[in-house]
């Protein structure tokens, strides 16, 4: 029996804490600062606020971004965030503090054992729905910080949801009906605030409209303890809020022509 959304892919690539001994040894940051610096940085729990049940194909990142960022670009060149030391393999702090020293055959060993390998999982999964539907929408599933980290001096207002968009791959219809749907459901939202853009596997990327890409942000002040990284009171109702707007994004790509 077909899956209820089988032409779409959720993406996590944030919510991990896993940091294998040999990566470790890397990071120049005592147990007290590297903590502290996961909890700013990890997605927490977002493996289980993007679990609808009726979006079996899930890519979800097996190590902490410490290890390896899935989510920028191979290439440090393209990359914005690498030129503050935070492409896919971070060599920086979100204060600039130095995390790693930059080692060229430790970036290569991450590309060839971690990053290579998980976008090829996440390429042959919009293939495969793209062969079997025509169409492919992709979840990217996140979350953020209630205070902006990048900025100290926090002016900018959080919403409770970010909706991310790609002005290729995400139909400004698909985002207002996100963002009529989160108020309809009692929250705040913005868009690409306080952070933009929706993956896009390279094969794809502004080369085919049938991929269909958004990236969901929930304010982590709903669901958890931002200093302790563990659950809160509103997690269970900030899990529904999720499952909502991801299918309300599957039901916009599903009317869609193929």
């Amino acid at each position: 029996m077909e899956p209820e959304f089988g032409f779409a892919v959720v993406h996590i690539p944030h919510a991990s804490t896993v940091v294998p001994e040999a990566y470790r040894n890397t990071i120049l940051l005592d147990e007290r600062r590297f903590r502290r610096e996961m909890c700013r940085m990890t997605d927490a729990f977002c493996d289980e606020l993007y679990d609808d049940p009726g979006f079996p194909c899930r890519i979800v990142a097996a190590y902490s971004r410490f290890v390896c960022d899935t989510e920028r670009f191979r290439d440090d060149r393209r990359e914005p965030r690498a030129k503050w030391g935070q492409g896919l393999m971070y060599t920086r702090t979100t204060r600039g503090r130095r995390l790693r020293r930059y080692d060229e055959a430790l970036r290569g060993t991450i590309l060839r054992e971690i990053y290579d390998p998980h976008h090829a999982r996440l390429t042959e999964a919009v293939e495969t729905a793209l062969a079997r539907h025509g169409k492919c929408l992709i979840i990217d599933g996140h979350s953020f910080n209630s205070r902006m980290i990048m900025k100290p001096d926090n002016l900018i207002s959080m919403p409770d949801f970010d909706i991310g968009t790609d002005a290729y791959h995400t139909p400004p219809e698909l985002c207002a009906a996100l963002r009529a749907e989160v108020k309809a459901l009692g929250y705040t939202s913005k868009v690409n605030t306080p952070f933009g853009g929706a993956i896009t596997p390279m094969k794809f990327y502004r080369r085919d409209k049938r991929v269909v890409s958004v990236m969901l942000e929930t304010n982590r002040k709903l669901y958890m303890d931002e200093k302790t990284m563990t659950k809160a009171g509103g997690f269970e109702r900030t899990r529904a809020a999720c499952h909502a707007l991801m299918r309300r994004a599957a039901e916009y790509v599903r009317d869609m022509p193929a």
